[in-house]
């Protein structure tokens, strides 16, 4: 009994040996493709943004090949968002690129697209990490803010100014009416870097012991800066337009 189990472990063994050797051929195996980088979130600027994902593939050839790739029913964007490039492996090499290009122009304002595409196997062959995705929003262009500040009930201590980085005022409000207001003021800004500051002439912030005051700076859909409370004289905030 014992002579069998000696002979079953060796045949055992033996056979692991025999799996750890498997040698991979480089030029007559099974080829097999994938993406090397699978997932990207980007913002596309007004001239439109193109993407050169990598793909890997594990054989070599003597000439160029090309692997095919599809749009996955899953993709959140209409066509006309996006254009895809083949992926080419050049002869000889273990990589190539796909090209993706992202429009402006379609897009809406404040949504994010998910644009998901396949990589399909070779004839033969198989793809790993073969789903890339995409996700993509439209950049945005702002330098029409908006300034809201809502007073305490001594809305005629409160002022505010935007300086540029040369320290020029290129706005200012106040002081406003006394009682509880909701001041709303549109500014136009270039690109650039700015400081708000907002003063109280009583030198307590925006409190009055019944009501809390507060400000914002706004851009669209994006929140430039906030504040309020009790700050004292004054407060001061830096923001960036388009940088």
């Amino acid at each position: 009994m014992k002579k069998y189990i000696l002979i079953i472990a060796v045949l055992f063994a033996f056979a692991s040996c025999e799996e750890e050797n498997i040698v991979f051929d480089n030029e007559n195996g099974q080829t097999a493709v994938s993406f090397a980088t699978a997932e990207y979130n980007v913002s596309v600027p007004t001239e439109g943004l193109g993407i050169e994902v990598p793909v890997n593939v594990t054989t070599v050839a003597t000439a160029d090949r090309t692997f095919n790739v599809s749009v996955d029913e899953s993709t959140v964007g209409d066509a006309a968002n996006y254009a895809l490039g083949s992926v080419t492996i050049p002869a000889g090499e273990y990589s190539g690129i796909l090209n993706v290009s992202l429009n402006f122009d379609p897009l809406t304002e404040g949504e994010v697209y998910a644009l998901i595409v396949n990589l399909e196997a070779p004839a033969g062959g198989v793809a790993f990490d073969e789903t890339l995705e995409i996700e993509y929003f439209k950049e945005i262009i702002c330098n029409d803010i908006v300034v809201t500040v809502n007073t305490d009930l001594y809305g005629d201590e409160t002022s505010w100014e935007i300086t540029d980085a040369d320290g020029t005022v290129v706005a200012s409000a106040g002081p406003f009416g006394r009682g509880v207001e909701t001041i709303v003021n549109e500014v136009f800004l270039e690109d650039g870097c700015y400081t708000f500051t907002i003063f109280d002439a009583y030198g307590d912030g925006q409190v009055d012991g019944t009501v809390t005051g507060n400000y914002t700076i706004t851009c669209s859909i994006l929140n430039v800066l906030d504040g309020g409370g009790a700050f004292g004289a004054s407060e001061a905030k830096e923001f960036c337009i388009n940088q």
